[in-house]
Formats: C-alpha cells, structure tokens, sequence
C-alpha cells in the first residue's frame, strides 16, 4: 500500500497551477528584465536631452584700482553650433539601439518562461508515468509472492519481480526529484513567492500549427542594435570632425567707475581659438576608426542573424516532424 499512497501524494501536487499565458504575463509585470529594459530606453532618452547641449556662457566681475574699477565681463563659448546635430543624430541612435535591446531582453524573458514551463510540464508527466509503472511494478512484485507461496513460479522469478519493483522505487523518487527542480525553475522564471505552482497545460499545444514565416533579418533586435551603434558612431565621428573647425568664442560685458569716461562703457569682442599645439586630429581618427569597425560588425551580425535564422527553420521543422510521429505513436 505504500506505493499507491506515495503515487497519490506525489501526483497531487501544489494547489496552486499556472498556465504559458499566465506564467509570461506575469513574467513579464513582475521580473526584473522588465525594469531593466524600460530603464535603458528611458536613459537614451534622458541622455538625447544632453547631447549637443548649448555650453554655458562664463561670467566674471572684477575690482581694480586702475580705472575703470568696475568690471563685468561674459564669454559664450559658440563650438556646439558644429556638434549639436552629430551629437543629437547618435543619440537618437542609441535610443533606438536601446529599443531593440529592450525587445531582446523582453524576448529572452518569454523564452526562459516559455522553456522552464515545459520543462516543468514534462517533468510532472514523467512524474506521472514512473508512478503508474511504479505501481504496476509494486503489483506484480506483490502477485509474485503469492505466486510463489502457491508454487507456481520459482523464488528466482519472485526476486526478480521485488527486484524491478525496488528498481521503480528509485525512479519514482528520481522523478519526483526532477519534477519539483522543474517546478522551483519555473517559480523563479514567474517570480512566484512560496511553493511553486505547477505547470497547466498540454506538451503537444500547437504542434500542428505551421512553422510561422521566416523574418527578414534586419528585423531581429540584434542586428537592430547593431545598426544602431554603427550610426551612432558614425556620427560621433562626424562631430569629431567638424570639432576641429575653430569657432571664436563670443566676449561681452559693461565697464565703469571711469572718472575721464562718465556712465558704462560697453565690451563686445570675439576670442578665436588657435590650433598651434594640436588640432584635434587624434580624437577625430580615433573616432573615425570607431565608426569603421561598429560598421563593420553591423554586417557581421546581419551575416550571423540570417544564418541564425535559417537554422531555426530548420530544426522547427524537423523537430516538429519528429514530435508529431512521437505524439502519434
């Protein structure tokens, strides 16, 4: 009577079950990867705010013996003219790289939840199917013994069959083991406080659905990304550039307290950078540099996503095949 009640126990499971839909709308209201992903894209936007931003203006006052005593001077520095639309063009970028990074993330939420619930679900069938033979087993075993009592079978044929119920035992008790690892899996993946719920559900939902069209690959977040910092770069690189163009600096203010030069004197002037020392050659190659490599993984990564892609058609195909005959045979 002891494996028929283990059976029982081990079958009932936790009141609590989970369907796909549930466990992925919950995922997704509940995990972390969520969070993380709405606070990349709402710092590329944040930092859209920033990029090309007016530089601001230094001001002075002063004090001197000489006349005129009173001094006040500003200076509006006129270099974000060349960079303020570089600068913003990469930052729109990144903010459509940390979109697709968003719908990477989101993406890989749904495959964890989608793979440890069906994990989870062919572990309690499993479970299932070890405890029906289980018992199947604990009854020969025990048809066996009268058998023997009654001299129909040999104690070597006895043996053998206590043997193979003992042996159904360890499955059952490895079974069991490998369906509540399954189940402690997909509470994680939910975020599921207690014991974890166990999996609603059929192993063969939409097996016979068609394998869905196959996508074009600049679709995928991946190359989205990449294609995303290639122009990022490429248009840091342009205001690297146009940073080595000297634009004057923009000097202005009020003098008085002249004792020859009654009321307030007006200063107006331009202060123009020289590039004597360095021109900024370095930071525009280096940045250029840059571009040409973000570039050229962009194609790379397009090369890798279609390649990607062909081979999950593959195997969709022919692992549905495979679980089509397996479900009806």
């Amino acid at each position: 009577m002891l494996i028929p009640l283990a059976l029982l126990l081990v079958t009932q499971g936790p009141a609590d079950s989970v369907s796909l839909r549930a466990a992925l709308a919950r995922a997704r209201a509940l995990r972390g990867q969520a969070t993380v992903a709405a606070a990349q894209v709402a710092e590329a936007r944040a930092a859209l705010r920033g990029a090309g931003a007016i530089t601001n203006p230094t001001v002075s006052y002063s004090h001197t013996g000489a006349t005129p005593q009173e001094h006040f001077l500003f200076d509006q520095p006129l270099d974000f003219l060349l960079r303020r639309g570089p600068e913003r063009s990469a930052a729109r970028a990144r903010i459509a790289g940390a979109e697709a990074d968003s719908s990477l993330t989101m993406a890989g939420l749904a495959r964890e939840v989608r793979t440890t619930f069906y994990r989870a679900l062919a572990a309690a069938g499993a479970e299932r199917l070890v405890g029906a033979q289980a018992v199947q087993a604990d009854s020969v075993a025990r048809i066996a013994a009268a058998r023997l009592r009654a001299g129909d079978i040999s104690l070597l044929e006895q043996e053998q069959a206590a043997q193979e119920a003992a042996r159904a035992r360890q499955t059952l008790s490895t079974a069991r083991e490998a369906a509540r690892v399954a189940e402690a899996a997909l509470g994680r993946a939910i975020a599921w406080d207690g014991v974890p719920p166990h999996a609603a559900g059929s192993l063969d939902a939409g097996l016979g659905d068609q394998p869905p069209a196959l996508p074009v690959a600049d679709s995928l977040p991946a190359v989205r990304t990449a294609v995303a910092e290639s122009a990022a770069t490429a248009a840091l690189a342009r205001s690297a550039a146009v940073s080595r163009i000297p634009l004057p600096t923009l000097q202005g203010g009020a003098e008085w307290k002249d004792p020859s030069q009654p009321g307030t004197l007006a200063v107006l002037g331009l202060a123009l950078p020289l590039p004597i020392w360095q021109s900024g050659g370095g930071p525009a190659a280096e940045a250029a540099a840059r571009a040409r490599r973000a570039g050229a993984l962009a194609g790379e990564t397009r090369l890798e996503s279609a390649r990607a892609l062909r081979e999950v058609r593959i195997r969709l195909v022919e692992s549905g095949g495979r679980a089509r005959f397996a479900r009806d045979s």
